[in-house]
């Protein structure tokens, strides 16, 4: 079953795609399959997202404890495959 991952952004809806697309493919790359959407930070609601995980691309005003990872590498593109091994290892 594929594990469902949240990208959470403040930022362009083009930025929100590339993280999207990046993290599915690093993921599958890897042989891990995952269900990966986005929505926007200032709108989304955790409790009806319910993911396994939240990437964060700007601030992170949530209060939970669905693992949370930081997603700034898919706005510098510097880091990404560091990142998605951060995702992978907090999926488990």
């Amino acid at each position: 079953m594929a594990k469902k991952i949240l990208v959470a952004s403040g930022t362009s809806a083009n930025k929100m795609k590339f993280a999207v697309d990046t993290i599915r493919t690093l993921c599958a790359n890897k042989g891990i399959d995952v269900a990966v959407t986005a929505k926007n930070i200032y709108d989304v609601k955790l409790e009806d997202e319910n993911p396994d995980l939240v990437v964060v691309i700007g601030p992170n005003n949530f209060k939970t404890t669905i693992p949370i990872v930081s997603g700034m590498a898919f706005i510098t593109k510097m880091g990404m495959e560091k990142t998605v091994d951060e995702i992978l290892a907090k999926l488990k």
